[in-house]
Order: C-alpha cells, then sequence, then structure tokens
C-alpha cells in the first residue's frame, strides 16, 4: 500500500495534514483555498492604493508650475529689492539737490560781492587793464564751480558693499541610495507599499530659497494666511518676567543707518556721531523675519540723557524723516521708547512705567513670528514688555530698528 504524502499547513489558519492546498509565488508562503483568497484580495487592495498614489502624483506633476509657493517668495524679494533701489536712487537725488543749494548759495555771496565792485569801479570810473583781467578770471572760475562740481562722484557696487541681497535655489542632499533586497525581505516590501502620498512627499527633497549673506534657517520668508490677518493687536504690556526664555540668540548685525553714526566691530555695534533734529541716526539689522520666535540681545554702551528705540519695522520700509517725532507716521512701525512708551502702528500709547533703561543695561528683543508679536526684556530689572502685531500694517518679513538720539550714544549686539 502507497504511503501518504504529508501536505504543508496553512499560513493563515494553521490547518493539519491537508489544510494547504497552493503555494504564492511572490512571498512563497502555502494557504488554504479560503485564506488564498483572502490573501489574493489583499494584494488587491495594496494595488489600489498603489494606483490611487500614482493618479494624485500623477494630477500634481500636471499643475501649472508657476503656482509654485517659492514663486511668491521670489517676486517679495524682487519687489523690495526694487524699493531698496528707488530709496537708494531718491536719497541720492536729494543729497545731490542739497549740494548744488549749498553751491548756488556760495556762489550768490561771491556774485553779490563782485557786483559791488563792478559798480562801484564804473561809478568811479578808475578800474585798469588788471582789473578787467582779474575780473574776467573771476567769472571763469564762478561759472565752474556752477557748472561742473568736481568734488561729486558716482560710486558703483564694485567700490561700496551693495545692500541688495542676492537669492538662489538650493536643493537639499538626497536620501542615501537605496539597499537590495533579498528575496526573504519580500513580504517587508508589501508593507511598504501600503505607505501614503504624504509619507513619500516627505521623504522627498524640497529646494529652499536662501539668500546670498543670510544663511540662518528662521529668515525663510512667510506667506500671511488668512487666518493671520484677521487677527488685531492687543494692547501693548508691560510686566515683571515670569519665565524663562531660551538662551539661544539670532545672529543678528546692523547693516543700514540713516543719519549721522558709525559701526564697528563686523558691524555689531553702532555709535551716534551727531545727533541734531535731522541727524539722529536710525540703524536697521542685516537679517529679515518671517518664522520662528527669535532673540536679538543688546548691551546698552554708553547712553546720554536722551531715551533709545527699538522695535520692528516691514522690511520694506524705513522711518521717514518727516516722522523725526516719536509720534511716528510710519503705520508698520512697532517698538518701544525705553519701557514707558510703546509705539503701535507708529504712535505713541503712553504706561504709567518711568524711564529706566540706562548705561550698562542689557535688554533683549524677541520676535515671535508665530504668534505675531514682540517683545523687550530688560535684564536689570526682570521687566518683560509685550505687544502683538496687525499683519495688516505690518506684514512679513520684519527687520529691527534702532534710534539714537544723543552724540555718543553705542549700542552693541551680543553673541
Amino acid at each position: 500500500m502507497a504511503a501518504v504524502i504529508g501536505k504543508k499547513p496553512c499560513a493563515k489558519c494553521n490547518k493539519g495534514e491537508g489544510g494547504g492546498v497552493t503555494t504564492c509565488n511572490g512571498c512563497r508562503q502555502i494557504f488554504c483555498t479560503k485564506h488564498f483568497v483572502e490573501h489574493r484580495l489583499e494584494l488587491s487592495h495594496q494595488m489600489d492604493t498603489i494606483s490611487q498614489d500614482h493618479d494624485i502624483l500623477r494630477d500634481e506633476l500636471a499643475k501649472d508650475s508657476s503656482a509654485h509657493s517659492i514663486l511668491t517668495r521670489i517676486d517679495n524679494w524682487e519687489q523690495e529689492s526694487i524699493s531698496r533701489i528707488q530709496a537708494a536712487a531718491e536719497n541720492a537725488r536729494i543729497e545731490l539737490r542739497q549740494y548744488v543749494d549749498r553751491t548756488k548759495s556760495d556762489l550768490k555771496c561771491s556774485v553779490e560781492k563782485m557786483t559791488t565792485e563792478l559798480q562801484l569801479s564804473q561809478k568811479s570810473d578808475d578800474f585798469t587793464e588788471n582789473d578787467l583781467k582779474r575780473w574776467t578770471e573771476k567769472l571763469k572760475e564762478l561759472r565752474k564751480k556752477l557748472d561742473t562740481p568736481a568734488i561729486l562722484s558716482i560710486d558703483n557696487e564694485d567700490e561700496v558693499k551693495s545692500s541688495i541681497t542676492l537669492i538662489r535655489i538650493h536643493e537639499k542632499q538626497r536620501p542615501s541610495t537605496p539597499t537590495i533586497r533579498t528575496p526573504d525581505h519580500r513580504s517587508h516590501c508589501l508593507k511598504e507599499s501600503n505607505h501614503t502620498m504624504a509619507d513619500r512627499q516627505q521623504r522627498s527633497s524640497t529646494p529652499i530659497l536662501r539668500t546670498c549673506d543670510h544663511r540662518h534657517p528662521s529668515n525663510r520668508d512667510h506667506i500671511p494666511t488668512l487666518a493671520d490677518k484677521q487677527q488685531r493687536p492687543s494692547t501693548p504690556t508691560l510686566r515683571p518676567l515670569d519665565h524663562r526664555l531660551s538662551n539661544s540668540t539670532t545672529m543678528e548685525k546692523f547693516e543700514e543707518i540713516d543719519g549721522k553714526a558709525v559701526l564697528s566691530e563686523d558691524n555689531l555695534v553702532v555709535t551716534c556721531c551727531l545727533a541734531s533734529i535731522l541727524t539722529q541716526p536710525i540703524v536697521y539689522g542685516v537679517n529679515r523675519y518671517s518664522t520662528g520666535k527669535h532673540q536679538i540681545r543688546f548691551r546698552i554702551e554708553k547712553m546720554g540723557d536722551q531715551r533709545l528705540f527699538f522695535g520692528v519695522i516691514r522690511s520694506l520700509e524705513n522711518i521717514s524723516r518727516s516722522g523725526q517725532a516719536q509720534n511716528n507716521n510710519n503705520f508698520s512701525l512697532y517698538g518701544w521708547w525705553d519701557l514707558n512708551e510703546t509705539i503701535v502702528n507708529g504712535k505713541t500709547q503712553t504706561s504709567k512705567y518711568r524711564s529706566i533703561v540706562t548705561t550698562g543695561d542689557e535688554l533683549t528683543l524677541i520676535l515671535d513670528c508665530e504668534n505675531k508679536q514682540i517683545q523687550l526684556q530688560h535684564h536689570r530689572t526682570k521687566r518683560l514688555a509685550q505687544c502683538s502685531l496687525d499683519l495688516d500694517k505690518c506684514p512679513f518679513p520684519w527687520k529691527i530698528v534702532i534710534r539714537l538720539q544723543s552724540a555718543g550714544d553705542c549700542i552693541r549686539i551680543l553673541r
């Protein structure tokens, strides 16, 4: 009598002899009739998932590339650069007009003196050839000063550091080379096929936008949402500091100056040279802030009897000289004079606190882009001033701004 050949059990139900009837050519497992049908249904569901992911990817590839979010950031950079170029051109025009006006004023005085001399000589009829020659040379000299101002020149970008930072597209490094799997990993491959499209998008390389001289990752621009714009600024507050802040600080530097001041120590120190009503220095930071939370710590190296201003303004705007008064007409300006006077939308809101900032004090300006607010911490008194920003009035990106009012005022950015 022939021996009965034993059959392997089903991989699902583990039935004994006679359970397994067929083998899957993919995973190499043995199934009974019922569970083989179920196994094929599972593979069919996985195939449906892959097909859906494929269709989503194909649809996204068919979308118009002009709608890419980074293009909006490039457009914003372009407009900001154009605005800065226009502002630089207008400043150059103003300086030229001022010089021409001063030159004409000086020439008028010389011409008036010459007019008096000519009239007296003609009246007395006592002029000679030497006088005529001297007057002719004098007229030529005055004409030359009027027509050809020799002391004026235009500096090009090769001679001065440009204030316009260039941008480029940088692609992050792709993931490491995938490993080659042996047949033992087949079941693992089947599980991996259930990953969603979102998982794949997280693993893909993503281009990022950088400025050539601003490499801090927190400087990436943020496009305000409708919810951002609907939020209005709350009442500015000044309260004792009751929570600890992170010790990390943002790598900030001073850059643009409007007024009589000088930068030193790799643009970490600014010193006021002259402080009249038209020359009080206004100093701006080099970074632009749109996302995250950033801290810039300052030390007052020297301070006169006038208060200092610390705050922010939209990056496309500078404080206008027509708004030299503390009630400013720049609607995107937010900050504090000392700690006792808050500026919201360029307007003053006075608090009950007296002036407390003095020489040697350290302050930290905190830019919380996620919560759309700024804070000013005074370390000696452990007080914290806080103010929310209206993104309709002061949209991203922001830049820091500081005002000095007394000759000799000196502020250092601490690292």
